[in-house]
């Protein structure tokens, strides 16, 4: 099933998994089945070794006879126990423009932190020594196999990180940012 994108524009989701089903209900004295039937449709995502789902249902129609979806939002932490979770039930004619609403809102806020919503997953986080070590051994032993450029991206998605801050980690580290297997000073090991 295709997703729908519904966030800002670049704005890319790892792992995100999708399942919809339709669930028959046989009705009973003050309930009316809809053309529709009960729709369930879950989707999944990892971000930054947490797991969040989100889960949309419709709801059997109230007493006005208006479809209403229930939308569910619920984290849990790297040992699948849930740390947080809500929901909200709206009209079901609703749905695009509460989407919307909240995906502007969650742009805005994202913003107002200090972060784009297409921030990588570690931009402005703090490089610890090990990545140091890392970013070092992997320019240098990559040789002249990508353009600097090219080679600045690839170590960009790998690190979580912008090409701009592998740039600057390069030059911190002693790395000629320009000349993938170049340093400004000699790697360790070397003579």
């Amino acid at each position: 099933m295709t997703v729908p994108h519904i966030g800002p524009p670049g704005l890319s989701v790892p792992s995100a998994k999708l399942s919809a089903h339709r669930v028959h209900q046989e009705p009973d004295e003050k309930e009316e089945v809809t053309d529709m039937g009960i729709v369930d449709c879950s989707a999944d995502v990892q971000v930054n070794g947490r797991k969040y789902t989100v889960r949309a249902a419709t709801l059997p129609p109230a007493g006005t006879g208006d479809e209403r979806v229930e939308v569910a939002l619920a984290d849990h932490d790297s040992t699948g126990g849930t740390t947080e979770r809500g929901s909200i039930t709206v009209p079901a004619d609703g749905l695009a423009a509460i989407g919307k609403l909240i995906s502007q809102v969650l742009a805005g806020l994202s913003t107002l932190s200090g972060r784009s919503a297409t921030s990588p997953a570690n931009a402005q986080a703090p490089w610890s020594k090990e990545q140091d070590e890392e970013l070092l051994e992997r320019w240098i032993s990559a040789g002249d196999t990508h353009s600097s450029y090219a080679l600045r991206r690839i170590l960009a998605d790998h690190f979580g990180r912008t090409p701009g801050a592998i740039r600057a980690r390069l030059l911190r580290i002693g790395c000629d940012p320009d000349a993938p297997g170049h340093a400004f000073i000699p790697a360790p090991g070397s003579s």
